[in-house]
């Protein structure tokens, strides 16, 4: 578990708003980058927070990271859990999560897609992290019906650090 796993969170959030805010004007980037430039941080520290919507309301989450793919970073949930429904019903989600020293501060922004891929379940029944783990103990194998795997079609990467906040378009 993250040291001072509150104040991100809250900092996560808080950004999600933020952004939300701000698309309506016009955005300008920093610069073009790809999800997989972070899969150090991602790797290192795979929980993080997941800002999505559920109606009106906004709602974070900690979830843990799969792994990523170009601009596809991936994780797991079930059927039979309230995000599903969520996740379906509003697809735009933001990311976030952070190495211990927070340089970066990385959340990662764009469109959920679910996948059937076994070669991909596979993947993650294959992982040796703790989130492989607690997915392997839960479902049991990669046919049951209310393992979800899906990924954030990574659109737009912000990072926050010491050198200010940045914007990036992913590609």
């Amino acid at each position: 578990m993250k040291s001072c796993m509150l104040m991100p969170a809250f900092f996560c959030a808080v950004l999600v708003l933020f952004a939300d805010c701000t698309m309506k004007r016009k955005q300008e980037y920093d610069g073009v980058k790809s999800a997989v430039s972070y899969a150090d941080i991602l790797e290192q520290n795979p929980n993080g927070v997941l800002a999505t919507r559920n109606g009106e309301q906004m709602r974070t989450q900690i979830m843990s990271f799969q792994f990523v793919e170009g601009n596809r970073i991936y994780f797991c949930t079930g059927s039979e859990k309230p995000l599903y429904e969520q996740l379906r019903r509003f697809p735009q989600v933001s990311y976030c999560t952070w190495p211990e020293d927070f340089e970066p501060v990385v959340s990662m922004n764009g469109k959920v897609v679910f996948t059937d891929d076994t070669v991909l379940k596979e993947r993650v029944f294959s992982g040796t992290g703790y989130a492989s783990d607690f997915i392997r103990r839960h479902y049991k194998s990669t046919d049951n019906p209310n393992l979800k795997l899906f990924y954030i079609e990574v659109e737009e990467i912000e990072t926050y650090s010491s050198d200010g906040p940045k914007i990036y378009k992913a590609q």
